[in-house]
């Protein structure tokens, strides 16, 4: 905000001018946002808190409380004629910068005067119309609004039928300043990318999933040097004509060619767009051999994804190396059987995906490992591996991630090999094997470790609650364990201070082989930055509920224990910094009435308390909370009369009969 001297002469200034505000934001932006409010058809935003510059969709400049964005409208907006919808509504937000009105089917209720007021609006950059059913009429009105940097017009119906002679694009050509513009699904035919060739100050240019078949000419992009990005994937285009050499498109540096139809013939056709750092050819039609000379010309490629193609091999001339400077690859689901053949000429990469390819030899990949030396972070989802892989992985000490998720491992975790000496590991996913046996014994080794994964295995053990597992490893944010078994904790089991503060734990859907109860892993006591933290489905025994968890992670946002076995009292911190947005505690045993301190947390939108045994009167406090957006108390033994405000969805039950309200 600043100074307090010079926030206190800024208001005299906006005073003296006649300005006012009040509650947040001014006084005609507060009228005109409560009268966009009544066109909202979503409860969750039908009502809120007092200070509008505070509301989900409104975003406002904090020094002189103008709005300067209105966003997360998307298909909320109930327009019923074309007086309930105009853009003179928009006309009060002086300073507005964004406008996102995304899937609100504004087809036939904007044409009584168009978009062209918005033109009144001298700092709107951003316009969203996409998803709206709008035609080509839009446009015309559209190119009044010089101010605009970035259109999406996708999903709209703006080219229709072949034989259409009119050129709507010309219109666009009129906004100077336009640096981004989404033709995403507009129906739009080769023949109309000529008209775009006047927005000389695009960077980025989106038109995928139209309808762009066999040759398209690149030519027709004429005095587009500005462009830096282009995306022409989900269409049927089989070849490029006109290559960057011939081009002014001398700054393109990406280009998205995903799901079309090109051949192996492609390299050579864009070889001359010698600065292009990203190019993405996934599901096309390139097969067997590639030759890499034909990479050569792109010398600054620093992404490559060929996933879903019928590449075998790439085969490169003896001491030429192109692509020096390549550091991310994607090969998924191509057939290959080597991977020497495979990535040898590839040695720059540190990032490689190789998700998918069931026809990689499982010894295979074992055996040749060492062509992955380099290699940072891998990532082999779902591509079937044997548990020899743990083993011998050792050699690949460069490794910050490695994610096996769903990879068919069966086995237990080596001991003292392999995945254990993996000491620069930061990242790890086990996810959806068949792992088994201890964790404690190798992971305890990855002491640099920040996000690991071990759920929806067979894991036994007590999953952290000992010293042994992760004493060391103070850089833990994130630990998954879901869908495990645990072995029950010793009587007097030792008490640790853990070095690490994590931000996301869950451990739902876990079981005690020998059908005794869980306890509550005992480091949890000790954190203080939790944000999100998962319980669920697991049996603790009738443990009371932990408050202690809330009172000491005054940052929690969400927290799950549904169908934990806990019981009662609900005891909530008040205090005005707890942050919790959702707090889900279905099918408990709480025999208690509703805490009244529930109404003061100031940010909770979702409690759900359904299926307790919960009595007494819902508290004022609780029904009349402002951030309150759903309250979920089904299956109780509550009593009294229930008044539902207009801001939440109410479910309760009394004397067995459910009674609902959505207002």
């Amino acid at each position: 905000m600043g100074p307090t001297w010079l926030r206190l002469l800024l208001i005299s200034v906006l005073a003296l001018e006649g300005a006012v505000w009040s509650d947040g934001c001014w006084d005609e932006e507060r009228v005109a946002l409560l009268q966009l409010q009544q066109l909202l058809t979503d409860i969750e935003y039908s009502r809120e808190g007092p200070d509008c510059c505070e509301w989900k969709w409104v975003e406002c400049n904090i020094t002189t409380r103008r709005v300067t964005q209105l966003s997360s409208l998307w298909g909320h907006l109930k327009i019923k004629d074309s007086n309930l919808c105009n853009v003179s509504m928009f006309l009060p937000f002086e300073e507005l910068r964004s406008l996102d009105l995304y899937g609100n089917n504004l087809v036939g209720y904007v044409e009584n005067e168009g978009f062209g007021k918005l033109s009144k609006l001298r700092h709107l950059e951003i316009l969203d119309l996409s998803n709206n059913r709008l035609n080509d009429s839009t446009l015309s009105s559209l190119s009044k609004i010089s101010t605009l940097k970035s259109l999406n017009l996708g999903a709209n119906d703006l080219f229709p039928g072949s034989n259409h002679n009119n050129a709507p694009l010309e219109w666009l050509s009129k906004l100077g300043s336009l640096e981004t513009l989404d033709l995403t699904a507009t129906n739009m035919k080769n023949n109309f990318m000529l008209h775009l060739g006047g927005l000389s100050s695009l960077t980025t240019l989106i038109l995928q999933q139209n309808d762009l078949e066999r040759t398209i000419h690149l030519q027709d992009l004429y005095n587009l040097t500005n462009l830096k990005k282009l995306d022409l994937s989900y269409n049927r285009i089989e070849s490029i004509h006109g290559n960057g050499r011939q081009l002014s498109l001398i700054n393109l540096e990406e280009i998205d060619l995903t799901s079309n139809l090109f051949n192996n013939s492609l390299m050579e056709e864009l070889s001359g767009f010698s600065n292009l750092k990203t190019l993405n050819m996934r599901l096309n039609r390139l097969n067997g051999l590639v030759d890499l000379k034909e990479f050569c010309a792109l010398s600054n490629l620093e992404t490559l994804d060929l996933s879903s193609n019928q590449v075998s091999r790439f085969v490169t001339s003896k001491g030429n190396r192109c692509l020096k400077k390549l550091k991310i690859l994607h090969m998924d689901s191509v057939p290959i059987n080597s991977l020497v053949s495979l990535l040898h000429p590839f040695s720059s990469v540190n990032t490689l995906f190789l998700r998918e390819n069931s026809f990689l030899d499982k010894t295979i990949v074992t055996q040749e490992l060492h062509v992955l030396s380099n290699v940072e972070n891998l990532i082999l989802d779902y591509t079937p591996l044997d548990i020899n892989f743990l083993q011998s992985i050792s050699i690949l000490t460069s490794l910050k991630t490695l994610s096996l998720f769903g990879c068919a491992l069966v086995g237990i975790l080596p001991t003292h090999q392999g995945l254990c000496y993996l000491n620069n590991l930061e990242e790890l996913s086990l996810n959806g094997n068949a792992l088994g046996g201890a964790v404690a014994p190798c992971l305890g080794n990855l002491t640099s470790l920040r996000y690991l994964d071990i759920s929806n295995n067979h894991f036994t053990g007590n999953i952290a609650s000992t010293p042994s597992s992760f004493a060391n490893h103070s850089d833990l944010k994130v630990l998954l364990a879901d869908q495990n078994n645990m072995v029950a904790e010793p009587t007097a089991f030792q008490i640790w201070w853990p070095k690490f503060q994590l931000k996301i734990f869950s451990m739902s859907n876990c079981m005690i082989e020998e059908h005794e109860n869980l306890q509550l892993p005992n480091f949890l006591y000790f954190q203080h930055d939790l944000r999100d933290v998962d319980l669920s489905y697991c049996d603790f025994g009738g443990i009371r509920f932990p408050h202690w968890l809330l009172e000491n992670n005054t940052r929690l946002e969400q927290l799950y224990m549904i169908d934990t076995s806990i019981v009662g009292p609900l005891f909530l911190p008040s205090h005005p910094s707890f942050q919790s947005e959702g707090l889900f505690m279905s099918k408990n045993d709480f025999k208690t009435d509703i805490p009244p301190c529930l109404g003061g947390l100031r940010r909770l939108q979702m409690l759900d308390l359904s299926h307790n045994d919960l009595s007494g009167e819902i508290p004022e406090e609780l029904r009349m909370s402002s951030s309150l957006a759903n309250l979920l108390l089904s299956n109780n033994s509550l009593s009294g009369k229930i008044i539902p405000t207009v801001y939440h969805l109410i479910i309760f039950v009394k004397g067995g009969n459910k009674q609902q309200y959505v207002c």
